[in-house]
């Protein structure tokens, strides 16, 4: 078996913004290799063309047990998110099944599963271990220090104007991109996703205790320019600076002293995620208010395609590009080279 093989498990949620976990590891893993996705409410094909229309070689499966005899798989990933961090309904009943086949479990959720007695009871009579990945940062103590002055990357931040919105996706594709350009790039994750897909500098920030926050991304930038001295870093946005639940941004365009920053915008999304009562805000203020608060230029915009035709991207393009004069790109069809040339000349 190989020791890296995993099952990622996104049940009924796949196909929603809550399966943005699963989402994330079937477009990029280094830590595992994603055999493949579960989820009983879709039929069965390639997990990245369900997902977004691109063949990925992963096989999504209706059930656990045809899961792990077609890929004999020693790793069981919880691919799914939820309000408050709890585990989703039913998913206890499947982790247990995982533990009881031996099975390493990963899990991102604030609701540790190795903090639950029958699963840790499982694991140790079937010799498998439990990694919660928020538990890791708990006790993440780090000071901010003013150091961030010595790293010589330039440092770009991924915003959004909602929640599950794409940004991690699009630092991804970025990173990507430069490095492949022949410039050397690291993305600073930000978030429980970016640790299971293996990015070796982050921090997950909700899993802070405050007053640690900054200290935390300050460090992750030090010791990324320590290990790697890269030309870039992308720094992976969290929630959206507007979003009343998901609040996340402040502390990533302060202590990460950044240098320009990129927007994520779903135009076709009517709602704030969660939120039916919050309507989408207008990119505009959103640009507007990251502006005041670092004094740093808008780079470029990443459309989520959600909801919307091919024609309708065309003219939402021609808007945006109008009002804001930076690249705007719908990444997933046209990638991100547009984005690449505005960085380069930073």
């Amino acid at each position: 078996m190989d020791a890296n093989k995993a099952i990622v498990y996104s049940d009924r949620l796949f196909a929603s913004a809550d399966g943005k976990t699963a989402h994330g590891l079937v477009r990029y893993s280094k830590r595992f290799d994603v055999a493949c996705v579960v989820d009983s409410s879709l039929s069965e094909g390639d997990a990245g063309e369900i997902l977004d229309g691109k063949k990925r070689d992963i096989p999504l499966f209706n059930n656990l047990e045809k899961a792990l005899q077609k890929t004999g798989s020693t790793n069981f990933i919880v691919g799914a998110v939820s309000e408050g961090g709890i585990l989703p309904e039913g998913y206890d009943k499947a982790i247990k099944w995982a533990l009881e086949k031996g099975l390493n479990v990963v899990s991102g959720l604030h609701e540790f599963i190795s903090e639950n007695p029958s699963f840790v009871k499982l694991a140790k009579k079937n010799r498998c271990t439990i990694t919660d990945v928020r538990k890791i940062f708990r006790d993440h103590k780090r000071f901010y220090t003013g150091d961030i002055k010595n790293v010589k990357s330039k440092r770009v931040a991924i915003l959004g104007t909602d929640s599950a919105i794409g940004k991690r996706t699009i630092a991804v594709m970025i990173n990507e991109e430069l490095n492949k350009r022949g410039k050397k790039c690291d993305m600073i994750y930000t978030g429980q996703t970016g640790w299971i897909q293996g990015w070796e500098h982050g921090v997950v920030l909700d899993a802070l205790i405050n007053d640690f926050v900054a200290g935390g991304i300050e460090g992750a930038i030090i010791d990324s320019w320590e290990d790697l001295k890269p030309d870039f870093m992308i720094i992976e946005g969290q929630g959206s600076l507007v979003h009343p639940f998901f609040p996340g941004g402040f502390e990533i365009l302060a202590a990460g002293n950044i240098h320009g920053f990129i927007l994520v915008d779903a135009p076709g999304r009517m709602h704030l995620d969660g939120f039916p009562e919050y309507p989408m805000p207008d990119p505009k203020r959103v640009v507007k208010i990251a502006e005041l608060l670092t004094e740093k230029p808008l780079i470029g915009i990443g459309i989520n395609r959600e909801n919307l035709q091919k024609n309708e991207i065309f003219k939402l393009k021609n808007k945006f590009n109008k009002f804001f004069n930076v690249p705007i790109v719908e990444p997933l069809s046209e990638g991100v080279g547009e984005i690449i040339v505005s960085l380069e000349e930073l």
